[in-house]
């Protein structure tokens, strides 16, 4: 097993302390997490004193079991917490202080999940290695991409790549300082590590991109990935008692669906992570060998008021992404009608409102940004509704020089 499982595995440990600070309790969980042992922890203060030999006792040294406090007003209490593990490596953890009702004043702290980890790299920086996240660098990545790649292809088995880029890092360094950015990247590549579980796995490409390896894993698997970590991120404090938040945009790509080589496999999945870059960022985005061509025409509710929606900025066999500035509520389901160039009748379909680009009211110009929303199909008007619409994309298709294939658009 290896030890990002069976740290996995440990969630749900706790231990207890008292308002002095002395250890009560310590159970196996909580030995498992962060390899001390029970017996070097209870009965003392968080200062685990250990002589040259790494036995407790008077010794020499110092080692202390969590940075800062755990007092908690009486009252219970959510947050983080860093463990410095016996392996030298430090992890922070998501924790539930609670006061423990009887005599003397006590508190038990429960682990929720593993935020990140900043664990000893088993290299060091020069040894192919990034110098300041210690993941490996770009050469020695690429040559475990084809690894990877090659042994995807020769058994059959899928294989699938997030790239990731850390929204804005360029104005956050600008505000608090190449310091703190540079601590965001070492805090992002902690984060990676408890997502993946194995470090070699992932990789720093530039100044705030990453990708990651997953061997075995489908699209699905990978948006999962991806999803999760998003999530973990929108909701990691990277600077404390500031509320300086940190997103990410993720894009991902797999084998066979996707991609027929790594190289191609790389570009999948940057295509996908500048759609989702181009959306408004903050979201996670696959790759999908779909047709999708230019496409702008009015969009109207389909009834008798035919009242406008908004103009098509893009057409495919299974939805659309309608332009407008007062994008419909996701999850809604609507008939819609639009005309077809070269043809006199409008297509009519319902479709389920995907995606929401909303519209960007912050003053930052850099980037154009579409307000809109995406379309997915789930039934046609009837049948030359559908074919209609399969005949433009092949008439559009044989007319142009573009790729067949492009990121999904809904």
């Amino acid at each position: 097993m290896s030890e990002a499982t069976r740290r996995r595995d440990s969630m749900g440990g706790s231990f207890i302390i008292d308002d002095k600070g002395t250890i009560l309790g310590f159970d196996q969980m909580m030995e498992n997490l962060t390899g001390w042992p029970a017996m070097d922890v209870v009965g003392q203060s968080k200062e685990i004193r250990l002589d040259p030999g790494g036995a407790r006792g008077p010794g020499l040294t110092s080692v202390s079991l969590f940075d800062g406090d755990l007092r908690t007003g009486g009252s219970r209490e959510q947050r983080s917490l860093v463990f410095n593990c016996r392996d030298g490596g430090r992890m922070e953890i998501e924790i539930v202080a609670e006061p423990l009702s009887g005599p003397g004043r006590r508190t038990i702290i429960r682990t929720l999940r593993v935020l990140s980890t900043t664990a000893e790299s088993s290299g060091q920086a020069g040894d192919g290695r990034d110098p300041l996240t210690l993941l490996p660098d770009t050469d020695r990545f690429k040559r475990q991409l084809a690894t990877h790649f090659d042994i995807a292809a020769r058994t059959g088995k899928p294989f699938a790549l997030i790239h990731l880029d850390i929204d804005h890092l360029r104005e956050f360094n600008d505000r608090h300082g190449r310091a703190a950015g540079d601590d965001v990247l070492r805090r992002m590549t902690g984060i990676l590590r408890v997502a993946i579980g194995n470090e070699d796995h992932v990789c720093r490409l530039g100044d705030d991109d990453f990708v990651v390896l997953l061997p075995g894993a489908g699209r699905g698997e990978a948006r999962r990935a991806a999803s999760g970590i998003r999530t973990t991120v929108a909701g990691y404090r990277f600077i404390e008692n500031e509320q300086a938040k940190i997103t990410v945009s993720l894009g991902a790509a797999s084998f066979p669906a996707d991609a027929e080589s790594d190289s191609m496999l790389m570009t999948r999945a940057r295509e996908a992570l500048d759609e989702a870059r181009s959306m408004g960022r903050n979201r996670v985005w696959c790759y999908l060998r779909r047709p999708r061509v230019p496409l702008e025409v009015p969009v109207y509710f389909d009834g008798a008021e035919s009242q406008l929606v908004g103009y098509t900025r893009d057409l495919s066999p299974s939805g659309i992404f309608v332009q407008t500035s007062m994008p419909i509520e996701i999850g809604m389901r609507c008939a819609f009608a639009f005309p077809l160039p070269g043809s006199d009748r409008k297509v009519h379909v319902i479709g389920r409102v995907v995606r929401s680009v909303p519209t960007d009211t912050s003053n930052d110009s850099s980037e154009v940004r579409i307000p809109g929303m995406g379309v997915e199909f789930e039934r046609f008007g009837g049948p030359v509704d559908r074919t209609s619409i399969a005949e433009y994309l092949h008439r559009h298709e044989g007319e142009t020089l573009r790729p067949e294939n492009g990121v999904f658009s809904v």
